[in-house]
């Protein structure tokens, strides 16, 4: 098994800076700076940026009818529409901080100290915290530092001791729209002293129009996944998806009598392309590439999907996935990742 690199970068701050189970339909240290894979080189270069599209205030849109509108409460995504029609094809997408997914119990130690965060799952931490399910960042309205016509960036701070979690954080997410339907996510933060650090977007995507899952196909590049107990716990257990219900590791028809909210162990390193959503109806296909180790598979209803980029669930307290990386952001250090959800036409 090959081992993944960490999500902390050394360098220098030209930013600041997942798992469900609440409801919706009903719901890091040392790495090289990351590059664009050769599967994705293609769709990402800097013509493709700059290529002179008008700046629409919390908007940004692609030439051939590809719209993503955003929100500065949790700096989300509000929807995103596809084609002449406007057929919503996504929605929802905020983002979850401080760490997406769960913490057993709220609790964890850290610099030989115990911390408790804020409880809200089930005896457990949700998305970091907060009365709601989705977590504080999700929650809060981000600053809307900058846009221009293919790029948007939020910010926030967080205070030491937030929902129990040390240090005073600042946080900055850039979402770039590039004309080849390319939506990057670029995630940073730093923090004062020692804390947690695993953000995610919790877009909800469905391929067919928020109908259902027929006619829609997935592949997700992954030969495992995180078991988990009876209470959405990761049992420690890195379990082969051969012969259940997780396995695309060929794409197949998604089930939609089966229920998700789990985590894939992605194959492979640093940026790459990762899973392939497909819509058979409206002809609408999402590529994702991230450089996380993990994937979220969450199955909302109403055709929706969540296919969530983090670290291990709970890694914090299970010393066994520390070969795929930390959450763990050390004081001064800059974290950085990336996630792009790209949007085509299927062919």
């Amino acid at each position: 098994m090959k081992k993944h690199l960490n999500g902390i970068l050394f360098v220098s701050m030209s930013l600041l800076l997942g798992a469900c189970g609440g409801q919706q339909a009903s719901p890091s240290s040392g790495a090289a700076p990351q590059t664009t894979p050769e599967s994705s080189s293609e769709i990402s270069t800097p013509e493709d940026i700059d290529d002179g599209r008008e700046l629409i205030e919390n908007q940004l849109y692609t030439d051939s009818g590809l719209k993503v509108y955003f929100n500065a409460r949790g700096a989300r995504i509000e929807k995103i529409t596809w084609g002449e029609d406007n057929k919503e094809i996504a929605k929802d997408g905020f983002t979850v901080g401080r760490v997406a997914n769960r913490i057993a119990a709220g609790k964890f130690t850290l610099n030989e100290q115990e911390y408790n965060v804020t409880i809200n799952n089930n005896g457990n931490s949700l998305h970091g915290g907060s009365r709601q399910w989705n977590g504080p960042f999700a929650n809060a309205t981000w600053e809307k530092v900058d846009q221009t016509p293919s790029t948007i960036t939020y910010s926030i701070h967080s205070e030491d001791g937030e929902e129990g979690y040390p240090g005073s954080m600042d946080m900055s997410v850039t979402y770039t729209l590039r004309q080849s339907g390319e939506l990057s996510i670029e995630y940073s933060a730093v923090s004062d002293a020692d804390t947690l650090c695993n953000p995610t977007n919790h877009l909800y995507i469905s391929v067919n129009g928020n109908t259902n899952y027929n006619d829609v196909k997935l592949w997700i590049d992954a030969d495992e996944y995180t078991p988990l107990n009876n209470n959405q716990l990761p049992t420690g257990e890195i379990a082969p998806v051969a012969g259940t219900k997780f396995d695309y590791s060929t794409e197949r028809a998604f089930s939609g009598s089966d229920s998700y909210d789990d985590n894939y162990v992605l194959n492979g390193e640093d940026y790459r392309k990762v899973a392939t959503l497909t819509g058979e109806s409206l002809g609408v296909k999402v590529d994702v590439f991230t450089d996380r180790p993990g994937l979220q598979l969450y199955k909302a209803g109403n055709g929706q999907i969540c296919l969530e980029s983090q670290m291990m669930p709970d890694a914090i307290n299970h010393p066994e996935f520390d070969e795929y990386g930390t959450t763990i952001l050390r004081e001064g250090e800059e974290f950085y990742s990336k996630t792009a959800y790209v949007f085509s036409a299927v062919e």
